[in-house]
């Protein structure tokens, strides 16, 4: 049940954006949009997100997430339509790039719970301790010196 708000969230990011790229902006049909999401979801999500990021930092994480966005994005719409749309398929997989970044700093503090350095942001209370301790007087340790 913890991965069903993550899946969610990042099918409703990748399919607004699609839509309105694709649907909006070229008139691709949404069943197509529909399909890039679903499956740019499900793969992303359980190959990506899941195995490589707890692995690799962020950054890669989100290339390879733009990568990935890109492919599946070109392949379905050269499949599905006359024209493929490379120049929309850029755009919309550095778009979800960008989504991506956010998505795994949410990943971090609800889904990892602190398990990855580099996408966890949770906030914590410092562990900070001070020592106490007595502090001989300077001037009498000199004249016990002097003494002896």
């Amino acid at each position: 049940m913890k991965h069903a708000r993550p899946l969610l969230i990042k099918f409703l990011v990748a399919s607004l954006l699609l839509f309105f790229v694709l649907t909006l902006g070229v008139s691709v049909p949404i069943g197509y949009v529909m399909i890039i999401s679903i499956t740019y979801t499900l793969f992303s999500y359980y190959v990506i997100d899941l195995r490589a990021l707890p692995r690799i930092n962020n950054i890669l994480t989100c290339l390879i997430d733009t990568a990935v966005a890109f492919i599946i994005i070109f392949l379905v719409t050269w499949t599905f339509s006359p024209v493929p749309l490379l120049g929309s398929s850029i755009i919309s997989a550095i778009g979800i790039g960008a989504g991506e970044w956010f998505f795994h700093k949410y990943l971090g503090m609800y889904v990892f719970i602190g398990e990855l350095e580099d996408t966890a942001v949770i906030p914590t209370r410092p562990n900070l301790q001070t020592e106490i301790a007595e502090e001989e007087d300077i001037h009498s340790l000199k004249e016990n010196e002097e003494d002896k």
